[in-house]
Order: C-alpha cells, then structure tokens, then sequence
C-alpha cells in the first residue's frame, strides 16, 4: 500500500515524494481509515485514506463523495480537503483533521465543557452551509427523493428482509399519514450525527462520512441528529445528547437555513429511528448472509430493539 500511495502522491502533487508513518485509525464501521504523512523535504502534510474494504467496492460512490467534499470545502462548509481518488477508485485520500470523534469523550469528559455548549448552535450553522452547497455543482448526487421516497426506500428494504417488526411497520404506516409540506431539495449530508464529526476544546472541527450525501430535505439531517441513539445516555438533551430542539431550529434559521417546524423535526426524527432500525437489520443481514462476515455488524443488528422502542414511545 505504501508504494501505492506514494505513486499517487507524487502523481498529484507533481513532485517526488515519501510517505511515512502508514497506520490503521479505528472506527469506521463501513469503510477502512489509513494514516500516512506525504513528506518533501523538510515539508510534510497529514493525510488520510478512507477506502472500500475488499468485496464492496463503491468507485461510484468514492467518486461522488470527493465531488460532494470538493463543493462544500469550496463553500466554507468545516470539511477535510478532499485530494485524489486512490487505486482505482476504491479509496479517497484527503486532508487529516485533528480533532476528538468519540461520542463519550465528547459527552462527558472536562476538557469538552466549553465544546459541549457551543457545538448545538455549530452543528445547526454546519448544516446551514451544508444545505446552502448549489446542486448545480453536483451532478453526480443522488436524489433521495423527499419524505414519500424516503418511506417507500424503507419499505422496500424491510420487505427485501423479510422480517416481522411491526414497531417498523407501525412507525412507517404513521409517516405516510403525516407528510409534511417538503423543503429543498438541497445537500443533505445522510448521517449527520455524534459520531460522524470531529470536535477540540472549542467545539466543531470538521464533519465527516459523507458516504450517504444525497439531494432531499434540509429537515432530515436535523431529524437525525436528533434521534435518541445518537444521544450515548444523555437523554435529557436530545440533539447528539448536547442541547434542545429549540436550539438547534432557532440556530439553524438564524445561520440562514429554511424555517423548520417542530413538527417536520418530528416527522423526520420518526422517519430517522425506522430508518436506524431498518440498517440494524440491514448489518445483519449481510453477516448472516454470509456477504461480509462481521462481529460488528452482527452486533449493530442486535440493536434493532432500541429505535423500535423509541417510536413506540414517539407515535403512541
């Protein structure tokens, strides 16, 4: 891998170059993250390589997630530079931001006090400029579309399972009759939640996993990180366990997002805990299948109950 990378770095920064310090960074449930430094000289940068684990290559997928990083860091959006598809197109290499990721060191240690306050209102004005990226500079994005697209999506893969889950289906059947007006379409990241970016003693650094970026409702991103698994135990505050709705939708409009309702918030929390539920299965699913065997998908499908519970208790 070393030489590969070497290869492609010279190749785009069009000099020669040495690559050092090659390891493997934990997490990453879906896809592989490799550490290395490109060194010239005396200069050096840190990077990052985000690939496909082998059998589940995705170059389209690498491919539209470097375009969606390259508009929204063109855009002030708080990404890591995007540089160069890797190995042909199974991996993308981009800037390596510093910074904590880990929902319980964030949640609770003392050095994340003052991050801890100011991350709600960041996370609403990081969502802001993420829905403000132009689709006209997107032509690869899928479009996800909106709230009844949605709803079928999930319908199809719960039927695909072939399952009883009747929370599942309960929580579907009440989202089909409670549609909100749509917003958008615009950029929506798919995953934005605690977990998925990174955050220093004075809050957010960059958002991160962009794999699920599509075009669709700026309320959805905000539903889903909203949704009580997201919150590791700090229920009383339900955005990523760090403040209130209210704070989130008073921020979001305020850093120039469309108005959202308390009520489309609702909509699309109830939509992102059937669509938790609806992965969990999914995880589990392909270790059972034998497609890729994984302890920790096999795990994450044991979570199914946990979403299903939280919309019992939302729809009831």
């Amino acid at each position: 891998m070393r030489d590969l990378l070497r290869a492609a770095a010279a190749e785009h920064f069009g000099r020669a170059v040495e690559v050092e310090g090659l390891e493997r960074l934990v997490g990453g449930a879906s896809r592989e993250l490799w550490a290395f430094t490109v060194r010239e000289g005396e200069r050096e940068r840190e990077l990052v390589l985000r690939r496909d684990p082998p059998g589940v290559e995705d170059p389209g997928g690498r491919a539209r997630e470097l375009e969606t990083l390259a508009a929204a860091h063109r855009h002030g959006v708080a990404v890591p530079e995007p540089l160069w598809l890797h190995d042909e197109g199974t991996g993308l290499v981009m800037e390596r931001m510093r910074g904590e990721g880990i929902a319980r060191r964030l949640l609770r240690d003392e050095s994340y006090q003052h991050a801890r306050r100011a991350l709600p209102a960041q996370l609403a004005t990081a969502a802001a400029a993420i829905h403000a990226v132009p689709l006209s500079e997107l032509p690869s994005l899928p479009a996800g579309g909106g709230a009844l697209g949605e709803i079928e999506r999930l319908e199809g893969e719960l039927d695909r399972i072939g399952e009883p889950h009747p929370a599942l289906e309960l929580g579907l059947r009440w989202l089909r009759g409670h549609q909100p007006e749509p917003l958008g379409p615009v950029l929506v990241h798919g995953d934005l939640r605690l977990g998925n970016f990174l955050a220093d003693e004075q809050g957010l650094v960059a958002v991160l996993d962009w794999e699920l970026c599509h075009a669709g409702d700026p309320a959805e991103d905000l539903g889903w990180l909203c949704i009580r698994s997201w919150r590791f135990g700090s229920d009383e505050r339900p955005v990523a366990g760090l403040g209130t709705r209210d704070e989130l939708l008073t921020a979001y409009r305020q850093a120039g997002g469309a108005p959202v309702t308390r009520e489309q918030l609702r909509f699309w929390e109830v939509l992102g805990n059937v669509r938790w539920g609806v992965i969990c299965l999914m995880q589990a699913d392909t270790h059972l299948s034998g497609a890729r065997r994984s302890l920790e998908h096999a795990a994450i499908g044991r979570r199914t109950c946990e979403p299903e519970w939280d919309l019992l208790a939302m729809v009831g």
